[in-house]
C-alpha cells in the first residue's frame, strides 16, 4: 500500500481549502502521510483544481507533462462528496466516493478499513469586504477573482490593475464571488499582450451593477466624504452618479444628499457603501461636512449655490 501521498490543490479560497484538507485526511488511511505541495512541485500524486481554472493553459500543461491523477472541484452542495467522471463536488457531505476513488487509484485498503464520518460543514457566503480588502492590499501581489461561472479577472494589488477574462464577460458580481492567489505562470499567461484596467474603477462599476451583494449596513444620518471619484459608465445613470459624487466630494450627510437630489435612499446608500469598501472615501463628523451647511445662508441662497455648482459641472463635463 502506498505510504505517502503528495496532493496539490489549486483555485480555492483559504477557508474552503482548509475545510477540504481536513475532509481529505479523513478519507485517507491513518498510516498514509499526506503532503500538501505546490502545483510547481515535480512530485505530485494528485492534483485537485477548481473547475473554473481547469482549462487554463498552465493547468493543462502540468497535466500533460506530469500525467498525474486529478480531480476537478465543482461547487455543488446538493451533491457534496460525489465523484462523477473526473469531477468532485464540494463542500463534502460524505466521503464514500472519495474513499473509493483514492482506493482505486492509490491504495490497497485492508478489508476492515472504514471511512471515518465526515463533519458536516456549511460553507458561509464570503464577505465582500474581505475580498475587496485582499484586492487592495499591495503585499498580496496577484489575485484571481472567480465565481460559480469561472475565472473572472486577474488583479495586481501592487499596481492596482486588473486584466478581465474576455472569455467570461462579467457585468456584475454575485454571492459566489471569491478569490485566491495566482501563480507566476498564470499571471504571465493571463496578462501577456492584454490591456489592463484600473482595479478600483472596475470593482466599483461591477459592484454598482450587482443586485445580489450584501453590503455593510449604513444609516442615512451618517456623513461621508468622497476622496477618489469613480469613473462612471455612460448611460442614463451617469448624470445622477456625477451629482452624487459632487455632493459627497464636499462631505455630506446621506439623508441630505438624497433629499436635495431627489434620489432614492437605496441608490445613495449603495453608492456610499461601495465607495467606502473600496477606500475611495471616509466617514466624517457632521461639522466636517461642507455640502448644504446652514451657517448664515438662507435655504434659497443654498439652493442657488447648488444649482450654480451643478451648472458648472454640466458645462465642464459636457452634459
Amino acid at each position: 500500500m502506498k505510504k505517502s501521498l503528495n496532493i496539490a490543490v489549486f483555485g480555492l479560497s483559504l477557508n474552503v481549502l482548509d475545510q477540504l484538507k481536513t475532509q481529505i485526511l479523513l478519507a485517507v488511511p491513518s498510516a498514509v502521510q499526506v503532503q500538501w505541495v505546490n502545483i510547481a512541485e515535480q512530485q505530485i500524486d494528485l492534483l485537485m483544481v477548481n473547475d473554473a481554472f481547469f482549462h487554463s493553459s498552465s493547468i493543462q500543461k502540468i497535466l500533460t507533462h506530469h500525467g498525474m491523477h486529478y480531480l476537478r472541484l465543482v461547487k455543488a452542495p446538493e451533491q457534496g462528496g460525489l465523484i462523477i467522471d473526473d469531477s468532485l463536488s464540494y463542500p463534502l457531505a460524505q466521503l464514500d466516493s472519495l474513499h473509493e476513488w483514492l482506493q482505486e487509484k492509490y491504495f490497497d485498503y485492508e478489508p476492515h478499513y472504514a471511512v471515518k464520518p465526515v463533519a458536516t460543514v456549511e460553507e458561509e457566503p464570503v464577505d465582500i469586504s474581505i475580498i475587496f480588502n485582499e484586492c487592495l492590499m499591495p503585499r498580496n501581489g496577484f489575485i484571481q477573482l472567480f465565481d460559480s461561472s469561472g475565472f473572472l479577472a486577474l488583479a495586481d494589488t501592487m499596481t492596482e490593475r486588473v486584466w478581465v477574462n474576455t472569455d467570461n464577460p462579467m457585468l456584475s458580481f454575485n454571492k459566489s464571488l471569491n478569490q485566491t492567489y495566482a501563480t507566476s505562470q498564470f499571471v504571465q499567461e493571463t496578462s501577456k499582450n492584454k490591456k489592463a484596467q484600473d482595479l478600483r474603477n472596475w470593482l466599483w462599476q461591477a459592484s454598482y451593477r450587482s443586485v445580489a451583494l450584501d453590503f455593510t449596513k449604513i444609516q442615512l444620518n451618517q456623513y461621508f466624504k468622497l476622496d477618489i471619484w469613480p469613473q462612471f459608465e455612460s448611460g442614463y445613470e451617469r448624470r445622477d452618479l456625477l451629482k452624487i459624487a459632487a455632493c459627497f466630494a464636499q462631505g455630506a450627510q446621506l439623508q441630505t444628499v438624497a433629499d436635495q437630489l431627489a434620489i432614492s435612499h437605496e441608490r445613495i446608500i449603495k453608492f456610499v457603501a461601495i465607495s467606502h469598501l473600496l477606500r475611495m472615501g471616509t466617514w466624517i463628523e457632521s461639522h466636517e461636512a461642507q455640502f448644504m451647511r446652514n451657517d448664515k445662508s438662507s435655504d434659497h441662497q443654498q439652493m442657488m449655490k447648488i444649482r450654480g455648482f451643478f451648472g458648472k459641472l454640466r458645462k465642464k463635463l459636457g452634459l
